[in-house]
This record gives structure tokens, sequence and C-alpha cells, in this order.
């Protein structure tokens, strides 16, 4: 079932643009996807409210009673935190909804330096509230389909050293311990275009943007068209910058779309090296993939 398009349209991110809609720290990416089979539409993270998600799909005139999954980068509040707004929808449409996720999406995220005490970083709904709604819940650490061509990227593989920006977050085991969290739920979704190739979609990348890109090239055996979302290369030193272009270069990424956390520093050299094919997502911005 070959994918011959792909719009994306960003329901969240930091930056507003030059429109009217609602932007906050976070991410959300509406997705259809059009293949032999038909259209099927994803979500893609949920931002960090059930509120700017109901006004900005309300204004862009989005149902999301179409949408076939929930597909969730990591746990991160402002990446989770309007997942209740899209369940009650589907509810009310009498539909199920399916969310996809890590095993530890549940676990609580803790951050944790001499400038910044978050305790409450996580999801912001405990397993019970998924129970009150039609909610098809799928966690695995594994690669899975969830679309025509489309693929939920699991667990990343750690081929780039990238430690050293995860060290202020920490999670709690089972016996309440506090331990550092190497955030192995952060992970991305990449999808086939016939004609065009891999397109890889990332939430907050803390895996590492070049980790997740690697990731979806082996996973394919095939380099990498464009890659979409939030990059966290906001402290990146700027020789880590320079390495992770340098990567995505060599893994045949000719366009980037960043937002989020990718951080002002980092885009501003992505820019002068992509030149026309880099380009700055607001709320409200749209994407279409096709050859």
């Amino acid at each position: 079932m070959g994918v011959y398009r792909v719009d994306i349209t960003v329901l969240n991110d930091d930056y507003s643009g030059f429109t009217k809609l609602l932007s906050s720290h976070g991410l959300s990416l509406f997705l259809r996807i059009y293949s032999d089979s038909g259209l099927e539409n994803l979500l893609f993270d949920v931002g960090p409210s059930n509120y700017i998600l109901k006004c900005n799909t309300t204004s862009l005139g989005i149902d999301l009673s179409s949408v076939k999954a929930v597909v969730l980068s990591h746990r991160h509040n402002d990446h989770t935190g309007g997942l209740k707004y899209v369940m009650k929808v589907l509810k009310n449409a009498g539909k199920y909804l399916t969310v996809v996720g890590h095993p530890w999406i549940f676990k609580p995220s803790i951050v944790l330096n001499e400038y910044k005490q978050e305790f409450d970083k996580g999801m912001p709904y405990p397993r019970e509230v998924f129970t009150q709604f039609n909610v098809n819940l799928i966690l695995t650490k594994s690669p899975m389909q969830v679309a025509a061509s489309t693929h939920y990227l699991g667990e990343v593989g750690n081929y780039y050293d990238l430690s050293r920006y995860k060290k202020d977050f920490h999670t709690i085991l089972d016996d309440g311990e506090l331990v550092p969290d190497d955030l192995p739920d952060d992970t991305g979704v990449v999808i086939k275009v016939e004609g065009l190739g891999l397109i890889v979609i990332s939430g907050c990348s803390h895996s590492g943007i070049s980790n997740i890109v690697k990731h979806a090239a082996e996973m394919f055996k095939e380099n990498i068209y464009a890659v979409v979302g939030g990059f966290h290369m906001l402290k990146y030193e700027n020789n880590d910058i320079l390495e992770t272009i340098s990567v995505l270069r060599e893994l045949g990424v000719e366009e980037v779309y960043t937002g989020h956390c990718t951080g002002f520093k980092a885009e501003k050299v992505m820019s002068d090296v992509f030149n026309d094919n880099f380009h700055k997502i607001h709320s409200g911005f749209k994407i279409t993939f096709k050859k």
C-alpha cells in the first residue's frame, strides 16, 4: 500500500507565527496519509493543553473524530497534555481511539538542576483515566506499523552519545527510589512516500535527532529525505550542532522543518546549511510531501 502524499498541519508549536492561533511550549501534528488504500489520519503528539488543541483544531476546521490513532513521541506533558480532549471527541463520536506509546509512558518524569525542580513533567493523566474512554492502549518498545507505510520507531539506538543532554532528568522506580532517567521512551515516526523517500517526524528528540534519523535509516536501509519536529538542540554546544547537521547530511536529508525545542542557535546554523530547504514551523504551519 504505497503512500503517495502526506499532509502535515502543526496544531501546536512554541511559536504561533503570523496567525491568530494559540501556541505554547509543546508540539502536536495532524497527519493526513494518502495511500492506494485511502486516507488515514493520525495525531503525532497532542501538545500541552486540551484547551489549545480544541481552539486550534476548531479554527483550522480539523475534525479529530477522523483520527485513527494518536502516536506519542514520549511522556512529557507538553506532548501529552491534550489527550483528554481527543479521547472525549472520539468517545462522543462513538468511536474507539488507539493510543500508541512506550511502556514508560506513565512513569514519573522529574527535572532537577540548580535552576529548576519540576516534579510533574510526565504524563498528566493516570492510566485509570484511559479506562473512562474508548481507548485501545498499545505500549511497545518495538517498531510498529500504525498506518500505510507509516511506522512508530520504538526505542531508538544510541548511535551517537548525547547522554550529557539528559543528565537533569530523573524518574522513580516501583519501590520509590529516585534514579537517573535516560528517556528510553523518546522516539518518532517514519513515513515512506513513494518516489520521494523517508520522512522522519520527531516530537522532542531527547534521544538525539541524529540517533532518531539514523535509527529510521537503519530500519529501512534507505536515506532520509526530510525531518520534521522538535530537535532538542537548545542546549547543544557548537560542535554537537555541527556534528548533528553533518550526520543529517550524510543520511541524505534534503529538507528540515524545525520547531518546539530546537533552539535559535541550532536553527541559525541549519538555515545557513540547508538554505531554502530549511523551514521554521509554527502553529498552523502546513507541509505537503508528494512526488
